[in-house]
């Protein structure tokens, strides 16, 4: 806190800036109720300019450090996620931390993301970059810095197109007989509205209208917003009711799924882990890996069944263990926007459910089908007539060979080898003594007219 003590003679006053810098200065007060004054009105003009009321009087040489540390104590409680907080603790204050903010370039802050490829994904890499651009721009808006922002310049990283995995619709079922009790409400949410998983960890007793069937959802984690800033009404499903019902009534806080102790569950949860757990249990995985606890062969299998070790002079038992699938707990908003989709549900429908700001993220996103329908797409393009049997297709070439060709009728349906009283509007026979009438410049048919 602002302390006013007395040094050679001199009174001192020490307050914290309005860049959130510790400052001291000599005055030349005569008294100490002058000094307190003084400090008063020092205090409150850095209160101004903390909030953008009032700009800086000139540059603060404040390090990128201090910079993170006001960004944490004024718009903490704004983030979204506290994983881009932990992300840049970990990766950029050990970095540039101690660079004044004119020495943070768009080259430092690039070499600080480089130096954490091994351990971020590059969708990850570029969540810190705006994390640091955000800070930036709050700084840019209370007058901390008044250069440009230099994260606006650094490039992003590429983000793979990954193959989207979801559950289909008739492993949903078998997938939640097998989550623990404590935690299939939550899950059963997931599914049936599509909603996030700080979306449900901090959804509340009153966010839920049983008697109007609708969940709004209003908030993530400790955020007052979702991640799209904007609040949404998801309906019912008739399926879900009883999994609230219950979640509700054995929630002991306002939240609708707590912690034991009714508190709100941290972002270090591992739902993923539960779910790939479920997934092992119900036995829907990528199949079996069959180790010898003997010799340590392995083999690799679809099913689950016994074999011995095909080692020679070994013959012991493999013990099976399941492959778990690559899958995480955002999957299950794919299997909702998926399923949705498969059920040609409106996209614009999809989009609302989901809380996107546009159709065009969620087709983009979510969108994807499976190669059976991909496969059912494809058959439906047709370039010429379906091609008769070969055999049938060699018949005519014998009989156009003995002298009586099969010509083709102008209605393009096909061929066909049977005669003509059969199918008299399709084909008709070429006589060899008389004029046929047809035009044609089949060398064949030709020599045999004339």
């Amino acid at each position: 806190m602002a302390t006013i003590f007395k040094r050679d003679g001199s009174w001192v006053v020490k307050w914290k800036n309005g860049a959130g810098k510790w400052m001291q200065r000599r005055t030349s007060c005569a008294t100490k109720l002058e000094a307190q004054e003084l400090l008063r009105e020092l205090e409150r003009k850095s209160e101004y300019q903390r909030h953008g009321l009032e700009p800086l009087a000139g540059p603060v040489l404040m390090t990128f450090g201090e910079l993170l540390d006001w960004y944490e104590e004024h718009f903490a409680g704004q983030l979204r996620s506290q994983g881009d907080r932990r992300a840049a603790e970990k990766h950029l204050r050990p970095r540039l931390g101690s660079l004044a903010l004119p020495e943070v370039t768009a080259a430092r802050i690039d070499e600080a993301l480089s130096a954490a490829t091994d351990s971020l994904a590059p969708k990850s890499l570029n969540n810190l970059r705006g994390f640091a651009q955000t800070v930036f721009s709050k700084a840019i808006q209370r007058g901390l810095w008044r250069g440009a922002n230099p994260a606006d310049a650094v490039p992003r990283r590429k983000v793979p197109k990954r193959v989207p995995t979801y559950l289909r619709a008739e492993e949903v079922a078998p997938v939640l007989a097998e989550v623990p009790t404590e935690w299939r409400c939550l899950f059963a949410t997931a599914v049936y509205t599509g909603m996030r998983r700080g979306e449900l960890v901090a959804l509340q007793k009153g966010d839920v209208d049983l008697s109007q069937g609708e969940i709004v959802v209003t908030r993530s984690w400790e955020a007052g917003t979702t991640k799209s800033g904007r609040a949404r009404v998801v309906p019912i499903h008739s399926e879900l009711r009883p999994y609230l019902v219950q979640a509700m009534r054995e929630s002991p806080s306002e939240l609708v799924f707590p912690r034991p102790d009714g508190s709100m569950h941290s972002q270090n949860v591992d739902l993923a882990e539960l779910l790939r757990a479920a997934l092992n249990r119900a036995q829907l995985v990528d199949g079996w890996a069959h180790k010898c606890r003997r010799c340590g062969h392995v083999e690799h299998s679809a099913s689950s069944e016994v074999r011995r070790c095909s080692k020679a002079g070994c013959g012991f038992t493999l013990w099976p263990a399941p492959k778990p699938r690559a899958i995480r707990f955002h999957d299950l908003r794919h299997t909702t926007a998926t399923l949705l989709l498969k059920a040609r549900v409106p996209l614009a429908v999809v989009q609302r459910i989901l809380g996107h700001s546009s159709p065009t993220i969620t087709a983009g996103v979510y969108g994807h089908l499976d190669v059976e329908d991909m496969r059912a797409g494809l058959e439906q393009l047709r370039f010429q007539p379906v091609e008769e049997p070969v055999s049938r297709v060699l018949s005519l070439a014998a009989n156009a060979r003995r002298g009586a060709p099969v010509v083709r009728n102008s209605s393009g349906a096909g061929f066909s080898g049977e005669p003509p009283n059969k199918n008299p509007e399709q084909f008709r026979e070429v006589k060899g003594g008389g004029p046929s009438w047809i035009r044609t410049r089949d060398q064949s048919v030709m020599s045999r007219q004339l």
